[in-house]
């Protein structure tokens, strides 16, 4: 009988959960992040949405990553779609693991993307990038400005190198964590995790969840040792443990880098400039 329950529970909590096997190409080498601490993975499910794929916690009501694969082609395309704002609830998820829209009415928190907005090529990625399985209670001042730049720069590395696979997670590594609405916790950090093929460098965006607009950049060892989540197994061991120096901003280099594979200067500049103007317009 036990045995008979615990079956029926295990259904109804995966009854609407995807394999990741069938967005495999999210993650480089096909490979998704692994749970170094094993109690992050309670009540989790993976879900493939259109254009990225999402480790969704039921226990945060919060994702806990993201994964995209960004190339030339995907922003050309993304750039000629408008933003709409369609935030909702995840209709793969059972409703008792989902965050609402109400859970975020007057928090004081914004509802912050890990996949992007802009990243999306399509309409169908952009409406799913709203899904509140893609969203974390996020300071206004940190997606507004720190989190804005580096997504920019991450676009800008991908134009540079021609692609890059990220994972754009979050961290709870304060002793007591806040709760909207007494049903989604509220992460104390961000990450955003950036691989390049072309150089096999890899670096990790890392910033507190709050006002102070400071920003970290560490390693993906580094990483695994604060968040207990490996976001690229597949790297090499040397890979992992140097931090390729990120830039904060469009248009900054990384010290460090191999930029034989870089585009002409002119164009880098031209594609600053048009980073800026989509942002004002979209603003």
């Amino acid at each position: 009988m036990l045995m008979t329950v615990m079956t029926v529970a295990i259904g109804i909590t995966q009854a609407h959960a995807d394999d990741f096997t069938q967005c495999s190409q999210s993650f480089y080498g096909g490979i998704y992040p692994e749970f170094t601490n094993t109690k992050l993975s309670n009540k989790t499910q993976e879900l493939c949405m259109d254009g990225f794929a999402v480790m969704y916690s039921g226990v945060s009501r919060t994702p806990l990553w993201s994964a995209e694969h960004l190339d030339r082609t995907r922003l050309q395309q993304a750039k000629q779609i408008d933003r709409e704002d369609s935030f909702h609830e995840e209709s793969k998820l059972p409703e008792s693991a989902r965050a609402s829209l109400t859970d975020y009415s007057g928090s004081g928190y914004d509802r912050g993307h890990l996949a992007p907005n802009a990243n999306m090529a399509t309409r169908s990625q952009q409406y799913d990038s709203f899904s509140l399985a893609n969203i974390a209670p996020q300071s206004p001042r940190n997606n507004r400005y720190i989190w804005r730049n580096i997504e920019s720069a991450t676009r800008y590395l991908t134009q540079q190198y021609g692609e890059v696979y990220t994972i754009t997670g979050v961290a709870f590594t304060n002793t007591k964590t806040k709760q909207l609405a007494n049903r989604v916790l509220v992460p104390s950090h961000f990450f955003k995790a950036v691989y390049i093929p072309a150089t096999n460098q890899a670096g990790v965006y890392y910033a507190p969840n709050d006002e102070s607009e400071r920003i970290d950049v560490i390693s993906i060892d580094e990483l695994t040792a604060e968040t207990g989540i490996d976001v690229l197994p597949m790297l090499d061991i040397q890979t992992k443990r140097e931090a390729l120096d990120l830039p904060l901003k469009a248009g900054e280099a990384s010290e460090g880098s191999d930029t034989s594979a870089q585009e002409p200067d002119w164009m880098l500049f031209v594609w600053a400039i048009l980073e800026w103007l989509l942002a004002q317009l979209k603003a």
